[in-house]
């Protein structure tokens, strides 16, 4: 008996497009999955035991599934961060996650992009049109210390879907709160998140 055919080979068309991303070294693709917490969350746990920190695994355990309920929740199916970063490298808190955004009227997303230049100042990303950037940033608390979470989002049209769907990456990127935000280090750290956004392309499925 034939396998169920989905709609869109009943309509005969190609299927959504996957991407891809050139990363850094040290930086990898994870799904966002219940095998990926249980692998993070082990991790977490054997390198807080051996330093003998169990009152911070027990802040950052919680904090953890926290982060990836609200990555379920917020329609995230991947994110990309510096997980096998060499020792020896600049250290830096960041991760981007990936997502799409769909039009809930059937109307192309011209709308939603015209609303985010004009309230959240989108500009084209490395001054290439098919890509919005905007930012945003909050100061968060994490124990006794003060952080700035910068949060940097990245919108590009799926190809093929008539601007009805769209990409939306977003990268988190934290600073200590008395790291002045026009420092050099922060701004190498947003051109680098570029950078890596920036090589988004497009292939066929497998």
């Amino acid at each position: 008996m034939p396998d169920k055919l989905d709609l869109r080979s009943m309509l005969n068309m190609d299927p959504q497009p996957e991407f891809l991303v050139e990363l850094p070294v040290g930086w990898s693709r994870r799904d966002v999955s219940d095998e990926t917490f249980r692998d993070f969350e082990a991790s977490m746990k054997r390198n807080l035991m051996q330093a003998h920190q169990p009152q911070t695994y027990a802040v950052l355990g919680p904090a953890l599934r926290d982060s990836f309920d609200k990555m379920r929740n917020s329609g995230a199916f991947a994110f990309f961060a510096p997980i096998d970063a060499p020792a020896e490298s600049p250290r830096m808190a960041a991760s981007i996650i990936a997502r799409y955004r769909r039009s809930e009227d059937g109307q192309p997303l011209d709308g939603l992009v015209r609303s985010l230049i004009r309230e959240r100042g989108a500009q084209p990303l490395l001054d290439d049109p098919r890509t919005l950037r905007y930012e945003d940033a909050v100061e968060v608390r994490l124990g006794e210390g003060r952080f700035v979470n910068h949060s940097i989002t990245y919108l590009t049209p799926v190809p093929g879907s008539r601007r009805l769907k769209a990409l939306e990456l977003v990268a988190s990127l934290v600073r200590p709160a008395g790291l002045p935000k026009g420092s050099e280090r922060l701004r190498a750290q947003k051109d680098l998140l570029d950078l890596i956004v920036a090589s988004v392309r497009w292939v066929k499925p497998n």
